[in-house]
Formats: structure tokens, sequence, C-alpha cells
């Protein structure tokens, strides 16, 4: 009897000290990798120099940490790697089947320091149109430091305009358009303070499975040390898309924007990239605003288009879509449309088609 009792007091002991070392091994593995749901305040930033993941929304049945991101993105494998850029490369991460999102690993000797990061972020996490990107959530350490965006499926428009742009429609070339434009016309004019791309180019929009646009990498300048909205600053642009005060004397505007979208949009309707090689051969120096310009004033416009595209589509609708190209490309920021303006122009040629 007494010694049933002694066996049976003893099994308790050894259940509950299993327990209790289940329950300091799964604490500490917890504390390898925070997770902060919703915006962090002021008063309860992350501490300095430990790997947390702020999470703005919840978007899978996973709980999303750092260590669920690292893992899916294969701690950063290159087989993961969707695009690269000045601030850094986006990898694609599948966090469970059925959730995939897009990590924006960003150059951390190129950020502000993790205070100031997280400032910007909270700003950022507020600004949400249809036709941008959404944020949920990031990473700030002194390590390193990465952001959460949804995943689009359909690539960026880099890959529809040199690959799927001569089976795709016209109607389709002019709804991208407007949603870039739109979204641009909503940073500039609804946001408070407002924001400047300042990088605005076909591989900064996304696409998903209906082709539908979606403006990403916006409000990352501000992330730079020492930009400030309107004011003499460093280039963070891309060559071929940079306005040339932007380039010449890194002056800040959204007419910059303007410049950058102009080019875009030049190259959507034409069979020409920003900086075409054929610009090399035919007429050294051109681009594809020079090269555009230059067909207008010869009376060549024309030759802008595909033959299949002149030939199906209405010519006044071509030739509107690349006046508003070229009045966007205007050498002199003043002499380039708002991209309020530039919404209005596109929304009418549509209607007009």
């Amino acid at each position: 009897m007494k010694l049933g009792l002694i066996l049976a007091a003893s099994l308790v002991v050894v259940i509950l000290v299993v327990l209790i070392i289940i329950y300091f091994y799964i604490r500490k593995l917890n504390c390898g990798s925070r997770v902060v749901v919703g915006t962090p305040s002021p008063k309860s930033p992350p501490r300095l120099g430990t790997e947390h993941l702020v999470v703005f929304k919840d978007v899978s049945l996973i709980p999303l940490t750092f260590d669920t991101v690292i893992h899916a993105t294969g701690n950063f494998a290159l087989r993961n790697c969707i695009g690269s850029g000045g601030f850094g490369s986006t990898y694609r991460a599948e966090i469970c089947p059925g959730t995939t999102v897009a990590v924006k690993r960003l150059t951390v000797e190129m950020c502000q320091g993790v205070p100031q990061f997280n400032a910007e972020i909270r700003s950022l996490q507020r600004i949400e149109h249809p036709n941008l990107i959404t944020l949920i959530g990031y990473c700030a350490s002194p390590s390193e430091m990465f952001l959460v965006y949804n995943y689009l499926p359909g690539g960026s428009l880099e890959e529809f305009i040199r690959l799927k742009k001569s089976v795709t429609g016209v109607q389709t070339v002019i709804k991208i358009a407007i949603h870039v434009a739109d979204a641009l016309a909503f940073l500039h004019n609804e946001c408070n303070p407002r924001v400047l791309h300042r990088d605005v180019k076909p591989s900064n929009v996304l696409l998903d499975n209906d082709l539908n646009a979606y403006l990403s990498d916006f409000g990352l300048s501000r992330l730079l040390p020492g930009f400030k909205t309107h004011v003499t600053t460093g280039v963070a642009g891309t060559f071929g898309y940079v306005a040339p005060e932007y380039a010449l004397a890194c002056r800040v505007s959204d007419r910059a924007d303007v410049y950058s979208y102009g080019v875009m949009l030049l190259e959507l309707i034409t069979d020409k990239r920003a900086l075409d090689p054929s610009f090399s051969t035919e007429h050294n120096g051109y681009t594809i605003v020079t090269w555009a310009t230059m067909l207008r004033r010869e009376g060549r416009t024309k030759e802008a288009f595909s033959v299949a595209t002149w030939a199906s589509v209405p010519e006044n609708v071509l030739v509107d879509l690349l006046e508003l190209g070229l009045s966007c490309t205007a050498e002199a920021a003043s002499g380039r449309p708002s991209m309020r303006h530039v919404v209005r122009q596109l929304k009418k040629i549509q209607h007009d088609f």
C-alpha cells in the first residue's frame, strides 16, 4: 500500500517536472520571435536589437512572425527573389497554402535609425487607396529591416510591357494607366503631408490576375536620411525616368513624379522602352521622350505605334494618348499637368473610346 502511494507521488512529480520544462522551452521559443499586433504606440516601441515583426493586418491562419517570414523566403534565397530596386530586393513568401505575401528587404545602411524608421512606417501604414499595395507589417532592428506587403500574382508592369502588351487591347492599357495615375493623384493631393514617390517606373507597378494595377514603393524615399519634401536632396529615381530638373539639380516636386509617369505612359502605348536599344543606332542620345517629340514635330506620329495598333484603334485615341504622355514629360516642370488633370484626361479618352 505504502509502495503504491510512493510510486503514485513519484509519477506526479515527474509529470510536473516535464510540464515545467516544456513550458519554459516554449516560452524561450516565443521570445526569440516576437510579434506585435497593431500599430506600435510611442509608449511601447519595439526594443532595439530584437527581432520584432509588427503586424498591421492579419492575413494568415498561421501567425505572421519574424521566423515564419524568414522561413517562407528561404532565408531570403535568390530563388524567391521577384525583383530588385534602389531600396532593396523583394521576395515571394508562401506563409502557408493559400497565403502568399511579398517581403521587401531594405538595405539597412540606407535607412534612418530604428526610431525614425518606426515613425515613418506608422505614417505610411495609414495610407490606403484601391490602387496602392497594402502594407501588412514590418520588421525594424539595427541588423534587419523589411516590409511585408500583399502579394500580386500578375507580376509587374515591367514584365507586362516586355512580354504581354502585344496581345492586350488598348482598353486594358488605358485602364492600367488610369489606375497608376489615380494612385499618384491620391498621394500628391489627399495625403497630409503629401507623398512624393520619386521612383515611378514599370517595375514599381504590380498587377493582379485581372490586370488591375497597384503602385508600390510609395513613401520609401522618406526612409532615407535627410529626405524632405520640396527641397534639394539626393536623387532616388531610375535613369530614363528621372525628370531633368531632378537629375540636374535634385529638385523634388510632384511634377517630377508626373514626368516619370509620362515616360511610363509612352512605354505603354508605343513599342519602345525608356532607353530603347534602337535609339543608339538610329539617333544617338535619344530617349523615348525625345524620340516621340521628334515624331510629332515631323508629322510622323503614326510611326510611334505598331501597325496592328494603328489599324485597330481610332487615330484620335492614339494621338490623344501620345499628346498626354508628351505633356507629362515637358522639359519645364511648370509645363506639366497635375496628376489629377492626367486622370481626368485619361477617363475622357476612355469614355470617348
